[in-house]
């Protein structure tokens, strides 16, 4: 008869200790040794100086394409003038640019970049002629005429109150040389004779006509081959400088009937010349 192994049969068994294993063999990874930093020899100076050079050669040529963009951006945003623009503006601009329907500024220093609030003067009639002879008189003409004058372009204002009419002229030359400078002299001399310098150009609603004009003036349109000549006077017809009693008895009381006009047309032609001269830089300074 046999009997099973100890702690195997029915009852309670303590817990039996495990085996114990021999250790096994040790297992030892050891880890490479690094080399030592090689050790950098001090810089020269000549390599000090070589390094500097090529980075102040680096920064200029980094300042250079700079500059170079810079350069190029602003000439892209620049306008170059074209003289042949300015000698032509007469026939490539639309009139009603050059006549606008409303003339005259409400402030000095109000510029001319909206001419729908301009105020003062309303455009009563645009000429189709552009002759020279014409459109101009006196003194002025002839002058105009030696130098080569090409067109005069005409229209008549009248102003808010209905008395004073005025006919404006756009004189082209065809020389961009031509001397433009005297003939506010020559004007001036024709208001003392009087001989006036723009025939009028009548207007419906008005007495408008050559026989009542008054006062005159004149002005350049910077540079460009232009000049603007005004004559003015009174809508409803009648001759100024006929002044009653002894007042008619002197010629510079008659001449000073006629400044309030005369000033007028200086008004008129700085206003209408300072616009063309704004139209003509739109294409460059």
């Amino acid at each position: 008869m046999t009997y099973p192994a100890s702690g195997t049969g029915p009852g309670f068994h303590p817990p039996q200790p495990h085996p114990s294993y021999a250790p096994g063999p040790q297992y030892q990874y050891p880890y490479p040794q690094m080399p030592p930093d090689p050790v950098r020899p001090p810089r020269s100076a000549w390599r000090v100086a070589l390094g500097l050079a090529v980075a102040g050669f680096g920064l200029l040529a980094v300042l250079g394409g700079g500059a170079l963009v810079a350069h190029a951006y602003s000439n892209s945003q620049q306008n170059i003038h074209n003289p042949e623009y300015s000698r032509q503006l007469w026939r490539n601009v639309p009139v009603e640019t050059l006549f606008p329907a409303r003339l005259g500024r409400e402030h000095p220093d109000k510029g001319y970049s909206t001419p729908n609030d301009e105020r003062g003067w309303t455009r009563a009639a645009i000429s189709s002629d552009t002759s020279c002879q014409k459109a101009l008189s006196g003194a002025l003409a002839q002058a105009v005429a030696k130098r080569g004058c090409v067109a005069a372009l005409r229209a008549t204002y009248v102003d808010d109150t209905g008395g004073t009419a005025a006919t404006v002229a756009l004189i082209a030359f065809s020389d961009r040389k031509a001397e433009r400078a005297d003939l506010q002299d020559i004007i001036r001399e024709a208001q003392d004779k009087p001989d006036h310098a723009v025939r009028a150009l009548a207007a419906p609603g008005t007495k408008w006509n050559d026989s009542a004009r008054t006062g005159n003036s004149g002005e350049t349109v910077g540079d460009a081959p232009l000049f603007v000549a005004v004559t003015t006077g009174p809508a409803d017809g009648r001759r100024p400088g006929r002044l009653p009693g002894s007042w008619g008895k002197r010629v510079y009381h008659q001449q000073e009937d006629r400044e309030a006009w005369e000033h007028t047309a200086q008004g008129l032609a700085g206003s209408l010349s300072t616009r063309i001269y704004a139209e003509n830089r739109k294409v460059g300074p």
